[in-house]
């Protein structure tokens, strides 16, 4: 899986996206809360040209929102204490927020993207915050 992933990712083999399309669609099948995805920043999305996330959930046609924006603070390449220490990686873009979310990334780690992206959104009004991602590392 860890291979998929760096092909999807860095390879940019957008293709992927269909492989994983029916196993989204049958776990996010009759999901009340509101999906959404985790962003990726700027400069990264220019390099990789798409982002990853959202391809996943169109691909299964999946309707999300986005409801945050990400700094040009890197995560992936920093030590899980450094990653726990982090502040304002993620900014509200303004969007009415609503109270049951459903988070959706690519992969798992640490599980600091999740919990930076929920705090923004939890101090936003949002009651409920689910989370998910496609690979646990």
């Amino acid at each position: 899986m860890k291979e998929y992933l760096h092909q999807y990712k860095f390879l940019q083999d957008v293709a992927l996206s269909e492989v994983f399309a029916a196993l989204l669609k049958e776990q996010l099948r009759g999901h009340s809360s509101v999906i959404v995805p985790i962003p990726m920043n700027e400069a990264k999305l220019r390099v990789r040209t798409f982002s990853q996330v959202d391809r996943l959930l169109d691909a299964a046609s999946i309707p999300y929102t986005h409801l945050l924006g990400k700094s040009e603070v890197g995560i992936g390449d920093k030590p899980k204490l450094e990653r726990m220490a982090l502040q304002d990686v993620f900014w509200w873009n303004g969007k009415p927020v609503p109270e049951k979310i459903l988070l959706f990334d690519d992969l798992y780690t640490t599980g600091s993207t999740m919990r930076l992206a929920a705090k923004v959104l939890k101090d936003k009004g949002a009651k409920e915050i689910k989370m998910m991602t496609l690979i646990r590392a």
